[in-house]
């Protein structure tokens, strides 16, 4: 077999499990072929082992591994060379048989063109939710740096420090700390726009999502009783990306494009929008965030308890893909507005089934593939302090009785998150959550996170067992069937 340099990106919307999960995979793969590879990760922390100019020149093929459309700076890179390109989503899936197929698989890409079309896809790479997902994960550091600030800050309240402002005849320690961790929630609204809309329309829009999504959120400044909140930032990043976008596809002469990205573009986005906000689409957006959270505010017990249990399941369902994404992101942007029940379901049902696959596989090793157990370690690390998807290749090798048993116990998981009253304050670092402070009652979360490994656990071995059976059923049934024909046949002749 001929040796290959390659090189690669993988990033995914949230840039949290998938980006690295897939790099480790290609790597892994790679050095058995004995080929050369370089990865470059796009992650939440930003661009690790970036491609170098050379890697990326003496390469013979690059593959691109996306969960996020590309950036003009990357087209560039990549213009003239053979190109394979996936969803970050299947790249897992396809990891070690990529390698076979480089030649017929790749195209090549010309990174002139914007919107190029990679392959045999028939739709710009990026979806709306891939866009979404991109000003989420630029949001994150905000509110977790906030949130844990927040939360430190209520701790040392609770050691006796004091809490005072400058009112108060000084500012306290704890006080600023708290304030300083507000910032955080203030500007993490803002930040989702602008990068929903960097993502789009990239950086011309930047600076116009901000401002415009900032002056959204600001109630005062908009005479109104609530500002847009995440509503806002869904909509004018959607709106100002696009509308950048649409700007920058008109054909401009070399020496003014310096001057449209800079000037012009973001003058007139902010001036459009900043009187469209101003006069009709603030007051609109806010008033319906008013009215959810006037909803989810008065929402009685009953009520509660069906959502509970759809949120959990949709966390449980797909481990990071898009009905996980959806609900989280739900969950997520209402934190925001000071609303830490539901967001609290996350905190407690996302790491569940990464955890209870591994625990279960280590209990009852024969009821999993050689290849899943040995992932069964790293799974329960990473699951419990970082993400859903290292369930992923437990799930892949079984997934009727896999799947069945996270959705139930997810939901269930849901319900039991919300009757006992748990809030998530920020994302953390998962079970340890509580001893920062960002999960609260901590005896409640515990007890919410026993409850789901348990009831995931218990699912996982019925629904195998019952899998298992109905497979040596069937097995059984084809059997006599083949003797009988095998008679008939020697009976023949």
């Amino acid at each position: 077999m001929k040796k290959y340099k390659i090189v690669a990106i993988t990033n995914c919307p949230a840039g949290i499990a998938h980006t690295y999960m897939v790099a480790e995979a290609f790597e892994k793969r790679a050095r058995e072929l004995g080929h050369e590879i370089h990865v470059e990760t796009q992650g939440a922390s930003g661009v690790e082992d970036q491609l170098t100019d050379q890697q990326i020149a003496e390469a013979d093929y690059v593959i691109l591994a996306m969960g996020k459309s590309l950036t003009d700076t990357d087209r560039a890179r990549f213009n003239g060379k053979k190109v394979v390109n996936l969803k970050v989503s299947d790249a897992l899936k396809e990891a070690k048989t990529i390698f076979d197929h480089l030649e017929e698989r790749a195209v090549l890409f010309e990174g002139e063109k914007p919107n190029v079309k990679l392959g045999k896809q028939n739709t710009p790479q990026g979806s709306i939710m891939s866009h979404l997902m991109a000003g989420i994960s630029a949001a994150l550091p905000f509110v977790i740096g906030g949130g844990v600030l927040v939360a430190m800050a209520n701790v040392l309240m609770r050691f006796g420090l004091p809490y005072t402002g400058f009112e108060d005849g000084g500012a306290s320690f704890a006080w600023i700390m708290e304030q300083v961790g507000y910032l955080g929630f203030k500007f993490m609204i803002p930040i989702m726009g602008a990068y929903i809309a960097n993502s789009i329309g990239d950086k011309p829009a930047l600076a116009p999502a901000f401002i415009i999504t900032y002056f959204a959120n600001d109630n005062t400044m908009l005479g109104t009783e609530s500002g847009c909140g995440f509503f806002g930032a869904i909509f004018f990043g959607l709106t100002i990306g696009y509308f950048v976008k649409w700007i920058k596809s008109f054909k401009y002469p070399q020496a003014v494009k310096s001057l449209m990205n800079l000037t012009i573009i973001p003058f007139l986005t902010i001036l459009i929008f900043g009187t469209l906000t101003f006069y009709l689409v603030g007051p609109f957006l806010g008033g319906l965030m008013s009215g959810m959270l006037n909803f989810l505010n008065g929402v009685p017990a009953e009520f509660k308890i069906p959502l509970a249990f759809l949120i959990g399941a949709m966390l449980a369902f797909d481990m990071g893909g898009p009905i996980n994404k959806i609900a989280w992101f739900f969950c997520f942007s209402l934190v925001a507005e000071k609303v830490y029940i539901w967001y609290a379901i996350v905190g407690v049902v996302a790491s569940v089934p990464p955890v209870a696959a591994g625990i279960a596989s280590m209990i009852w090793p024969t009821m999993f593939s050689k290849e899943v157990r040995d992932t069964a370690a790293s799974a329960i690390v990473v699951g419990a302090t970082v993400a859903t998807e290292p369930a992923i290749p437990f799930a892949m090798s079984d997934p009727i009785p896999m799947i069945a048993a996270n959705t139930l116990s997810g939901g269930l998981t849901g319900v039991v998150t919300i009757l006992l009253g748990i809030e998530r304050l920020a994302p953390g670092i998962g079970i340890f959550d509580p001893l920062l402070g960002l999960m609260t009652p901590g005896w409640a979360f515990y007890l919410a996170y026993a409850f789901g490994v348990g009831t995931n656990i218990l699912f996982i071995v019925i629904f195998k067992k019952m899998r298992m059976k109905h497979t040596a059923k069937k097995v059984a049934n084809k059997q006599p069937a083949q003797e009988i024909i095998q008679g008939e046949i020697i009976k023949e002749k």
